[in-house]
This record gives structure tokens, C-alpha cells and sequence, in this order.
């Protein structure tokens, strides 16, 4: 358990799906963890939990030993005059998307502890997220703090802030990318007549089925299709189909537009 009090300015998506893992997962007790937003049916979901609820930002920034950032960037330099020079917490945890650690700093103004920049996703709900993280303003002892909360979200990865803007296009969006993927599955099993139910979970069971492969084997990707391909057979004939509609091409131009659009934020 982890025996500290955090507090999370902002109840959006992504900062409700990394507080309930917390308090679901037995890393962090309810009554440690302090929720601030405008919005009352979002607290009134972490108040039922066992949560401190507020709608005032001081209320967590005197209190919270680790304060996470998880308002909207566009949002953020709004709430200069609520934030600089009076945060009390020893760590500050931004997930505030394209906003560097120096940026961050010119609204928070000074604090006695450091600012951790992370990128999760929402998979972490479930602790099967992917969380980058650079915490290289860090001392060791408040390291392995944040590693050990961060870590209850699923693969953490350090990375260092110049490597942000790419990886989040890999981890970040990524989710998105995958269910445009799923989604044409989804679509053809329907052209073919099946019930939109079975073909949903098939189409996610297969997916999640290939992904576990994957994890539990050490083989290169070009070795794990060819486990499912055999000479003559119907799997290789549609991924030769894959292969000639430049499947790469489409990938990295994906990737691309989204880090290019991760710079512009970031230099907003």
C-alpha cells in the first residue's frame, strides 16, 4: 500500500482511469487520495468510493504529498495565479500532453520537490497501460516512490523528454490506431452475417489472443507470423494481400502525423 497522500487536479478520462486503478488495485487506500474538479458527478463517483472530493485547487496542492497535473493542457496556463509558488507536495506528476517539464515549471513557479513528466494511456484503467516517464529530477529515495505508484498502471517506461513526442505517437495514440484496425474486422464479419456480439468479442479475443502470444515468446515478429502461416495455406495468402497494400508506408506516415502533431503542442 502505498502510504502517502495524492491528489489529482483534474477528474477528465485519463486522471479518473489512473486514480481508480490506484484505489482498485490496492496500491493506494481511497482515503489517501484527494480529487479536484468542476464537474460534481465526477467527484461524487470518487466521494463514493471513500475519496476527498474539492472543487478547489489549493485544497490539494497544501495537502497531497504527490500532486498529479491531469487538467487539459489548453487549460493549464489559465490556472497560473491558483498554482505559482504554492504547491506544498514533494513530487508534482504532469500528464499534460506537449507540455515540457520547463514549461510546466513557468506556471507552477517555485516548489521544494521535482516535476515528473508521464505520458500513460488509458489502458492503464486496468493496469495494462503503458506509462512513459521522466524522472530525472528524481532523487533515488523519490524514485522508487513514483516507480512503485506509476508501476500499478502497467509497463513503465523511462524516457527521457526528447524522446516523449514520438514514443506517446507509439504508446499514447496508439490505442486509437489499433481499434481503427479492429474496427474493419469488426465491419467485414458483419458484411458476412454474423451477429454484431459474437463478432465484436471475436474480433477482440483474436486480438487480445495474438498480443499474449506475442508477450509470452521472445520470437521476432517475422517468426510469429510464420508459426500461423503454413505453405499453401489461407493465413499466408491474405497476409501476402497485407504486404503488397504497403502496410509499412501507412504505419510509419501514421506515427508521423502524430508526433508532428505532438511538436506543435509542444511548441504552442
Amino acid at each position: 500500500m502505498f502510504n502517502y497522500k495524492i491528489g489529482f487536479i483534474g477528474g477528465g478520462n485519463m486522471g479518473s482511469a489512473m486514480a481508480l486503478r490506484f484505489i482498485e488495485s490496492g496500491t493506494a487506500a481511497a482515503g489517501s487520495v484527494i480529487i479536484c474538479d468542476t464537474n460534481r458527478e465526477k467527484l461524487d463517483v470518487f466521494a463514493a468510493k471513500g475519496c476527498a472530493v474539492t472543487d478547489k485547487i489549493a485544497d490539494v496542492i497544501t495537502d497531497a504529498e504527490i500532486t498529479f497535473l491531469a487538467i487539459k493542457p489548453q487549460a493549464f496556463f489559465s490556472l497560473k495565479e491558483e498554482l505559482k509558488d504554492k504547491i506544498c507536495s514533494e513530487v508534482v506528476i504532469s500528464i499534460l500532453a506537449g507540455k515540457k517539464i520547463a514549461s510546466i515549471k513557468e506556471v507552477i513557479g517555485h516548489i521544494d520537490g521535482a516535476v515528473v513528466r508521464v505520458m500513460p494511456n488509458l489502458a492503464c484503467r486496468y493496469g495494462k497501460g503503458v506509462t512513459l516517464a521522466d524522472m530525472s529530477e528524481l532523487d533515488n529515495t523519490k524514485k522508487e516512490r513514483v516507480e512503485k505508484l506509476l508501476s500499478a498502471l502497467g509497463l513503465l517506461v523511462e524516457t527521457e523528454e526528447k524522446d516523449f513526442n514520438f514514443r506517446s505517437a507509439v504508446s499514447g495514440c496508439g490505442p486509437a490506431f489499433f481499434f481503427e484496425y479492429y474496427k474493419h474486422f469488426f465491419n467485414e464479419c458483419v458484411k458476412s452475417g454474423m451477429n454484431e456480439d459474437i463478432a465484436r468479442k471475436m474480433v477482440l479475443q483474436t486480438a487480445g489472443g495474438a498480443a499474449e502470444l506475442a508477450l509470452n515468446s521472445q520470437e521476432t515478429f517475422d517468426k510469429l507470423i510464420a508459426n500461423v502461416c503454413s505453405k499453401g495455406g489461407s493465413t499466408i495468402e491474405g497476409v501476402k494481400v497485407m504486404q503488397k497494400s504497403d502496410l509499412e508506408k501507412i504505419v510509419s506516415e501514421t506515427l508521423a502525423a502524430s508526433k508532428k502533431r505532438n511538436d506543435e503542442l509542444e511548441n504552442a
